[in-house]
């Protein structure tokens, strides 16, 4: 079958996504909502793609900034942006999207297919669509100029679960032929809570703060910025992750069961596994504070979890630490801009009713 995929985001994942699909034959559309993000590509004439140390030019389809035009008549709708953008992007095409296309968010982080799903119905969307999110980014990968983009690492296995969740096979089905290291996730609710990002991206950022804000040369964020120190907080994060998908019923892999899983690397304990992870190697730290790695992945990731955790009463300390210490040094209030229950459509829920929404996303009264 032939496809026709709009991506959407022409960031690290998105150009990547992009030039990957149209690689391997699928016409793809390539749209941003920043233009300024699609110059360089719409001057080469797409994406100079490098994977395995080769470098091969793509073509696109159409490289447009109106997300309109880029997902009419598509089957797929790939959207690769932070988080943070999901509502905007679902306010921009809710009128347009159409019975059977499928809208996948690379990542949905935690709450993304409900919130984008809440979204569209928001804004009068009555087509018969699906949105699934996928647990994590399916590629390690880096802008390496205006239209150049390097693949560094691509996961074993990247979970995926679709509203409602009778319809995830039908989307892997759709994704396999392109992406066969997607596979099904019970429900939403189950991508939502195995969101490594939350881990690997807060912690390290706030611990290294100064580091970022002082070393003009630059680090490698993952084996120099998570130290064993650093790694041990990450470890009692993810304990507490795992206590709220307990708390629901679903299953998760620990941060070092996802590294053995994705990357197949080695190593006795969560560092190690970090340190002896090739695909990190050359992943360098932030230049900024104001990075995606805290405004995207507090209120999108850790507050939607401890949210999670405090309607089933678990305790979730250390998120809480996490996401009280950089609202008060970036000056936001991340618990109530983020994805807490209110924003979630959660308010007043039942453990039981927070379940079924994430399952089929329709509300059990």
């Amino acid at each position: 079958m032939e496809m026709s995929v709009a991506v959407i985001g022409a960031g690290n994942g998105g150009t990547a996504i992009a030039g990957y699909l149209a690689s391997v034959g699928a016409n793809v559309r390539l749209c941003d909502l920043f233009p300024e993000y699609l110059e360089g590509i719409r001057a080469a004439g797409g994406i100079d793609l490098t994977l395995e140390g080769v470098t091969s030019h793509q073509s696109l389809d159409l490289i447009t900034s109106d997300v309109v035009q880029a997902i009419q008549g598509v089957n797929l709708i790939m959207v690769v942006t932070p988080s943070f953008t999901h509502k905007m992007i679902a306010q921009a095409c809710c009128g347009a999207l159409a019975d059977g296309q499928v809208v996948v968010l690379n990542p949905g982080r935690t709450g993304g297919a409900l919130e984008f799903l809440n979204t569209v119905r928001a804004g009068g969307g009555h087509g018969d669509i699906t949105i699934a999110e996928a647990q994590t980014l399916i590629y390690s990968c880096r802008k390496t100029g205006p239209s150049s983009v390097e693949i560094y690492g691509v996961k074993k296995a990247v979970a995926l679960g679709a509203l409602p969740a009778d319809r995830t096979d039908r989307v892997i089905e759709l994704l396999n032929p392109f992406y066969p290291q997607f596979v099904p996730a019970s429900n939403c609710l189950e991508t939502s809570l195995s969101n490594i990002g939350a881990l690997f991206h807060p912690t390290p950022v706030l611990l290294n703060i100064g580091r970022i804000e002082n070393d003009l040369q630059g680090f490698r964020y993952y084996w120099d910025g998570i130290t064993p120190s650093v790694a041990t907080l990450v470890g009692e994060i993810d304990q507490e992750r795992m206590a709220v998908a307990r708390a629901y019923g679903v299953s998760v892999p620990s941060a070092e069961e996802w590294l053995r899983q994705s990357y197949d690397t080695q190593g006795e304990n969560l560092y190690e596994l970090i340190q002896h992870n090739r695909a990190y190697e050359d992943i360098q730290a932030p230049k900024t504070i104001q990075a995606r790695y805290v405004t995207e992945d507090v209120p999108m990731s850790l507050v939607p979890i401890s949210t999670l955790g405090w309607m089933a009463q678990v305790p979730t300390p250390n998120i809480d630490a996490v996401i009280q210490l950089t609202s008060t040094i970036y000056g936001r209030d991340f618990r109530t801009e983020g994805r807490c229950a209110k924003n979630l459509g959660l308010e007043g829920m039942t453990k039981k009713q927070v379940a079924h929404y994430f399952e089929t996303g329709e509300k059990l009264h």
